[in-house]
């Protein structure tokens, strides 16, 4: 029995390592997609696409050894998007996957030939994540690949992490994934928005003052552009119209109710300035009709925490508190209607979805009504009414610096 076991035992073990070496030669085999990038070529009247393919490589510790990764970019063109992506698998040796992708970037030639085909061509490819993240870019998709990661190992993961911390901490860009674009791309009541992708050239200090270093290699970097995410995209029927700014894109956001914790709603008075961290927020968008004319109720309640008060006011005094409430909610009130203007004036385009919100209260006046909606949105009339509550203070309750 005991010579059966070990022979058995034996047997099984070198199994389990012909098992790892072949998944490991499949590994070699692979190119991971990081992310998936679609342009427009205007001269050629081609689609573009371009991925970022992570490769694993084999280590030097034989089996089990540890192994690295290469990333590389890879392009082809197409009259289509699947004859692009057949030329791309043509003119590479490894199987590409897309299982981990979670970013597809979009250069605003190809959104404003219109996303309906691209997301299509998307939803429909079983290997693409139903959550990942679309983004168009200011600047050719080329040059954003080319972009330097300057906090993550890979222009994907830093892409990613940009996405993450907007989400929790500035609220000045909103990015929203395949899945959702795909629903409002499908309706007549929304149009869209997603994030706006843009390359920085980072500024070296005067000479003297600081080493600036990548905080990867901690090597002294080189001034090749890095990307941010800043401000949205506007769509129209499922075509680029233009660009929300910071600030708009904050409106926008107190609108549809997606402020999340950690964003700032700043104000400047004069001399004085405050600045408050959202703790919470809660925003209610209601239609009414009135004689037969349209118009609309915004209630927005919003806590805070003062992070930064340059101010004569004594904040432990409950008149001059709610005094600096009353400030802080004319400022997002102010950003509100700045970003109403602009997307009902400069865009018309309905991206907070008043459409869906007449559809869902009154449903046969949104028949009697839809199709003239492009005409009728610019002139709706908006209620807003802001109401900020200040829950702490900081770590300190009187301010340190007086206004000069």
């Amino acid at each position: 029995m005991s010579r059966k076991f070990v022979s058995l035992f034996l047997l099984l073990l070198l199994v389990v390592n012909l098992t790892a070496c072949a998944g490991k030669r499949e590994m070699d085999e692979l190119g991971i997609v990081g992310l998936t990038a679609i342009d427009w070529d205007p001269k050629r009247q081609k689609y573009e696409i371009m991925v970022q393919v992570i490769v694993p490589t084999r280590g030097g510790g034989g089996m089990g050894g540890s192994g690295d990764i290469q990333i590389w970019n890879a392009t082809a063109t197409g009259n289509t998007l699947m004859r692009a992506s057949k030329n791309l698998r043509s003119r590479v040796s490894k199987k590409l996957v897309w299982f981990h992708s979670r970013l597809i970037i979009i250069g605003k030639r190809a959104a404003t030939k219109g996303l309906k085909d691209i997301i299509d061509f998307f939803a429909r490819n079983k290997e693409i994540r139903y959550n990942s993240w679309i983004l168009i870019t200011e600047y050719p998709v080329k040059e954003t690949l080319e972009s330097n990661p300057r906090f993550e190992g890979s222009l994907p993961a830093e892409i990613q992490g940009l996405i993450e911390n907007n989400q929790t901490d500035w609220a000045e860009s909103y990015a929203i994934n395949l899945k959702d674009m795909l629903i409002r791309l499908a309706d007549d009541d929304f149009d869209e928005v997603t994030g706006k992708l843009t390359n920085h050239r980072p500024q070296l200090a005067p000479e003297g003052t600081y080493e600036q270093l990548d905080l990867v290699k901690n090597v002294p970097i080189d001034l090749r552009d890095v990307v941010a995410l800043s401000g949205m995209a506007v769509l129209k029927d499922g075509k680029f119209k233009g660009w929300l700014d910071r600030v708009e894109s904050k409106g926008y956001l107190f609108i549809v109710d997606e402020i999340e914790g950690g964003a700032i709603a700043e104000y400047v008075k004069g001399k004085e300035k405050f600045s408050a961290e959202v703790l919470s927020n809660k925003s209610k968008l209601k239609p009414e009709f009135k004689n037969g004319k349209l118009s609309f109720k915004l209630e927005v309640k919003t806590d805070v925490t003062i992070t930064e008060a340059i101010t004569e006011l004594d904040l432990t005094k409950s008149e001059d508190i709610k005094l600096l409430q009353k400030d802080l909610a004319k400022q997002i009130k102010k950003n509100i209607e700045i970003t109403l203007k602009t997307a009902q004036h400069k865009y018309n385009a309905d991206i907070f979805g008043y459409g869906n919100a007449i559809y869902r209260s009154y449903p046969d006046k949104w028949k009697e009504i839809k199709d003239d909606w492009d005409k009728i949105f610019p002139t709706v009339v908006t209620d807003i009414k802001v109401e900020v509550t200040i829950k702490r203070l900081g770590m300190i309750s009187q301010p340190i610096t007086k206004p000069q």
